[in-house]
């Protein structure tokens, strides 16, 4: 269930010429003045492989580097979301949680997001990337960054060890995990956080949805697993859970669905979380999020983000969740 509707945004653009996109990208920022328009096509139309072919043409047809040119050229809230496509969706993620943990200060949701919605083969991805970009081990800096429960899960998160096997559990087994849930929580007074970080860290989430389905129908179908969450936990480690039972129920797009809407409502916008979700995800899941979003706020992702967002910047934006996949 972590990834109900795989379908990216942006896939591989049909009339690639890596020469002519390298050669238009240098017209349109040499001279006085830069053509906006004209990196927002290329940049927002091409994959990550094709931007890298680019970035690696642009270096040998004009001896320049294309992210220093890019620098150069652009800024703002523009410039960070032209320089994100310049990373694959997953160096993005490293470098999302590098930031969420140095520093003054932890960006929670930012690891939430991240950590509890990512399949086995992903999280070995982002730390084998976070390892060849900062040289460190990401398990050691979430550890050194966070405490209490919400650190137990991410340690237990990072093993990368869910059993995503395609075994499902017998009803019995579901209903017992289910059992073992409500004796930790809504059974008792007071809460077992460790009985939860064993069901909620090692079962796979095709193996959590029936867990939960067993919860909200045999023992607690008046409030259920996600407000019993909501009700024993405070804090990052009930944001952490929360995401993991969405994730687990109706799949990874509507949890990341709603952490877009979060990112636009009200007022104010939350610029990085904003930016950090339409750039990684345009390759992976951003087509299906946009049908959760819509399925969920009445209103399109396209829609809030022009109202949210001005400029070149909302253009980027925009033109990442249009897309190019038909």
């Amino acid at each position: 269930m972590a990834a109900q509707h795989p379908k990216p945004s942006i896939v591989a653009f049909k009339h690639f010429n890596v020469e002519s996109d390298a050669q238009t990208l240098r017209d349109a920022m040499k001279g006085m003045g830069t053509d906006e328009d004209t990196i927002i096509e290329i940049m927002c139309a091409r994959n990550y492989e094709q931007i890298s072919a680019i970035k690696k043409s642009f270096q040998q047809m004009f001896g320049r580097v294309l992210a220093d040119d890019l620098k150069s050229e652009l800024g703002g809230k523009f410039e960070k979301v032209i320089l994100k496509l310049l990373m694959s969706p997953m160096e993005q993620m490293a470098t999302t949680l590098r930031n969420a943990v140095k520093g003054a200060g932890t960006d929670e949701t930012a690891i939430i997001e991240i950590m509890c919605t990512s399949t086995n083969e992903e999280l070995a991805e982002i730390k084998a990337a976070y390892k060849t970009l900062f040289k460190h081990d990401l398990m050691k800096d979430l550890v050194d960054d966070t405490s209490g429960d919400f650190k137990r899960l991410l340690v237990s998160m990072s093993a990368g060890d869910r059993d995503q096997g395609g075994q499902d559990l017998s009803e019995a087994e579901a209903m017992s995990y289910a059992q073992k849930l409500f004796d930790a929580g809504e059974g008792k007074v007071g809460t077992d956080e460790e009985a939860f970080n064993m069901v909620m860290a090692r079962r796979g989430f095709h193996q959590l949805r029936q867990i939960f389905h067993a919860y909200d129908r045999n023992l607690s179908p008046e409030n259920g697993i996600v407000k019993a969450i909501k009700s024993e936990f405070s804090g990052s480690i009930k944001e952490a859970y929360v995401a993991t039972a969405v994730t687990a129920l109706e799949g990874r797009e509507a949890y990341l669905a709603d952490q877009l809407y979060q990112s636009m409502k009200g007022l104010g916008t939350n610029d990085n979380q904003l930016i950090r979700l339409i750039t990684s995800r345009s390759e992976m899941d951003l087509k299906g999020i946009a049908v959760q979003f819509l399925k969920r706020h009445e209103k399109t992702l396209e829609e809030f983000v022009v109202d949210d967002t001005s400029g070149d910047y909302g253009k980027c934006l925009l033109a990442l969740v249009k897309g190019n996949a038909q």
